[in-house]
């Protein structure tokens, strides 16, 4: 397995006309460190995070800010307009405005650029291309109408939060640290805790209140066990036929048949 270390001093075994390093690094190498520390994606605290905003023609424009793609660093210090294709007049389709990221010997660039969708009648965003030597992410989707001649605000569909797609730079290192003990100690204690505050609620509240309920069940029981005498103001009785008779209020058999047959029927 090779070794691969950098950066050292580079000394010149060659001649000063034709000097040759024995320890020159290569562009690769400086990225593949950088993608050992970095994910793709976004700064988003540079500029404007590279937002894609309309301008209500044919064009859009990326704002300023920052990206990192396959170990590359990208900024972006003023605007840049992007022009949007011609709509078609029938259909449909979605454009893709992305940083593309390409090592071509022709190109060896990172640039903001527009991928042209596909008109249909249910049209999507063109894939990304991603590969060894050319990487693209998304920094917002454009629907461009059927017929229209200018983009709209609505029509931007801004893709930077989507990981799948772009995503905010963060460390690439998983932490050291493994918070698994220090979880399951915090869970232990908030069990322990809940479990006290039940054993409380228990001994207490419950308690107290169940006392409370059979009390007042008691008294309720009592209550409507008590005859009051007709010389304190009560009946004298437990029941209505009783209370009737007891204050002379007792009613003639022909009464009660009486109020019976006219559907009031008298106990």
């Amino acid at each position: 397995m090779a070794e691969v270390y950098c950066p050292f001093e580079s000394l010149n075994t060659g001649t000063a006309a034709e000097p040759v390093y024995d320890r020159a690094i290569t562009a690769e190498m400086e990225r593949t460190f950088n993608k050992l520390r970095y994910t793709n994606g976004v700064f988003s605290s540079v500029g404007s995070a590279l937002t894609v905003s309309a301008n209500n023609n044919m064009t859009v424009t990326v704002g300023t800010g920052g990206a990192h793609i396959e170990g590359a660093m990208y900024i972006n210090t003023a605007p840049i307009s992007l022009t949007v294709e011609a709509a078609n007049a029938s259909l449909n389709r979605i454009d893709r405005v992305v940083l593309q990221f390409n090592t071509s010997v022709s190109v060896r660039s990172v640039r903001a650029l527009i991928r042209t969708g596909t008109a249909a009648t249910n049209p999507v965003a063109p894939e990304l291309r991603q590969e060894s030597n050319l990487y693209e992410i998304a920094l917002a989707d454009i629907y461009v109408k059927k017929g229209t001649t200018s983009i709209a605000t609505s029509a931007i569909t801004d893709q930077r939060l989507n990981s799948a797609l772009c995503g905010f730079v963060v460390a690439a290192i998983p932490s050291s640290v493994d918070t698994t003990g220090l979880f399951d100690q915090y869970q232990a204690s908030l069990d322990e805790w809940l479990d006290t505050v039940a054993a409380a609620l228990d001994d207490t509240l419950a308690g107290n209140l169940q006392n409370q309920i059979t009390a007042l069940g008691t008294r309720l029981t009592t209550e409507e066990s008590k005859v009051q005498p007709l010389n304190k103001g009560g009946t004298g009785a437990t029941t209505a036929e009783a209370a009737r008779e007891n204050l002379g209020l007792s009613l003639s058999a022909e009464t009660k048949q009486m109020f019976s047959d006219e559907g009031y029927p008298i106990e």
